[in-house]
């Protein structure tokens, strides 16, 4: 005899999945139709594992954005589980995930939006998101917040905007890997994976101006001796674009 459960016995079972229920429901549905496998449907469940050991320096992303690390652990999770309710449904329809499928600068912009979002949703009320377009991407509600710029960037890129604007910084670099985790320096796969987060305050001449070839107009690129020497909060070896057991990631310095 088959019983449904209701729906506060829903919301549980999608809790202990660490899943909200619509995104639970959007799996169970896509494996009840046949696009998608069980095995891949809860795949990441294994792989988008909050990891606390990447963490390092709370006491300075505190200092600087009012963040624990508890928060900036639960916002990556959040951004992760919004990609990946994203890629299953595009998968599912035979598109490829969306790191296949759009240009890389607007990947970068939608994964900012999305870790913005994370951040706001995780940080109880320290920050909500301002409106697109607007500075700084994150307002303060209440101390210790603090008015908070966010940049993307893939790979090895420094940081960059249109224009050079002072004051706090959180920037997170991510990396092209697989589902399941792999990554490797020579290739890219289609799935964001966050290995580097920083942040700290930045003046107006911390930063170089170029007109680099297909940039819309001037673009403000983090000087790289600030960059290095931002604090890093958030790193995750596995994912590292550089080859850090030689030494040659310059976070780590």
């Amino acid at each position: 005899m088959e019983r449904q459960p209701t729906l506060s016995v829903a919301v549980q079972i999608a809790k202990s999945f660490d899943l909200d229920l619509s995104d639970l429901l959007l799996k169970a549905e896509l494996i009840q139709t046949g696009k998608l496998r069980e095995e891949e449907a809860f795949r990441d469940l294994f792989v988008r594992i909050e990891k606390p050991e990447c963490l390092r320096n709370l006491e300075l992303l505190e200092l600087h954005t009012g963040l624990s690390g508890a928060m900036l652990l639960k916002a990556i999770h959040g951004c992760y589980t919004m990609l990946d309710t994203i890629d299953s449904e595009l998968v599912a329809n035979g598109s490829p995930p969306i790191g296949g499928l759009v240009e890389l600068a607007n990947l970068s912009s939608m994964v900012g939006n999305m870790v913005g979002g994370a951040i706001a949703e995780t940080s109880e009320g320290l920050y909500a998101r301002n409106k697109p377009h607007h500075y700084p991407d994150l307002l303060p509600l209440r101390d210790p917040a603090k008015n908070l710029e966010l940049k993307m960037a893939l790979e090895t890129n420094k940081p960059k905007g249109h224009l050079p604007k002072a004051g706090t910084y959180i920037t997170i670099r991510y990396v092209l890997g697989d589902r399941a985790g792999t990554y490797a320096r020579k290739t890219r796969g289609n799935t964001v994976w966050i290995w580097e987060v920083k942040v700290g305050l930045i003046n107006i001449g911390d930063f170089d101006i170029s007109n680099t070839e297909g940039d819309s107009g001037k673009t403000a690129v983090i000087k790289t001796t600030v960059f290095n020497a931002m604090p890093l909060v958030y790193f995750d070896p596995s994912f590292c674009p550089y080859d850090a057991r030689r030494g040659s990631y310059p976070g780590l310095n």
